[in-house]
């Protein structure tokens, strides 16, 4: 049996985009469909000491590009995020370990596409949290027709039998599962545990650096609630 799951490259994701990585053997990255402007591909939040603050990728608003056209700007934005990371998590155990992951995608000037940029970064955290699923891009394959047609051809390029959607396309998926070879499956999140976070009311919906920079590599077993 192989499980696959598909999702746009997002912005140093939350936990559960990570939980989705490691509950499949194959997790396609989907670039090949519109940017959208303010949405997850270009930005985060994390929690600082005076509430939650958004990083933000300044890429414009690219209409009617893919995202993996969308190229990174220029300018101090790399820094001030970096910078940003580094004083709101400078007192948190593992901070050296979130900016051993970060730092050498931030400085490195010949990722020039914000679809390169995200997945490395997801590749990376992936890594350092011994996730071994394969990563694939849809890139890679020839599809067509309306976007579950399209689903459901990524699923067949590499022949998954399960498909592991996030919830939130139940919205468009219906019965197009249902006829065919392949198990079409629901993401369950959670419950997660709270963690010391900070004064204000706890929050699992923000970049998964929060978790990495408390828990450490101990983070896998905080998303799969194994303490």
């Amino acid at each position: 049996m192989t499980v696959c799951a598909i999702s746009q490259s997002n912005y140093i994701p939350w936990k559960g985009y990570f939980h989705l990585i490691a509950s499949v053997d194959i997790f396609i990255f989907y670039d090949t469909v519109d940017f959208t402007k303010r949405d997850w591909r270009s930005r985060n939040q994390i929690l600082t000491p005076h509430g939650l603050k958004w990083l933000t990728i300044p890429v414009g608003s690219n209409r009617g590009k893919k995202i993996q056209e969308v190229i990174l700007p220029e300018g101090q934005w790399r820094h001030n995020h970096l910078e940003t990371i580094r004083r709101t998590y400078s007192k948190h155990p593992y901070i050296e370990d979130v900016m051993d992951i970060l730092s050498p995608v931030f400085y490195n000037t010949k990722i020039s596409s914000l679809s390169e940029f995200n997945q490395t970064i997801i590749r990376r955290i992936s890594k350092y949290l011994d996730i071994n699923t394969k990563f694939r891009n849809s890139s890679e394959f020839v599809i067509n027709g309306d976007r579950v047609d399209r689903l459901i051809q990524l699923c067949e390029k590499v022949k998954a039998t399960t498909y592991l959607s996030a919830p939130a396309a139940k919205n468009y998926i219906n019965d197009e599962f249902d006829n065919l070879n392949i198990n079409l499956k629901w993401m369950e999140y959670g419950p997660y545990k709270e963690y010391k976070q900070s004064e204000y009311e706890f929050t699992h919906h923000v970049s998964i650096i929060d978790t990495i920079a408390t828990l450490g590599k101990s983070t896998i077993d905080h998303i799969f609630g194994r303490f």
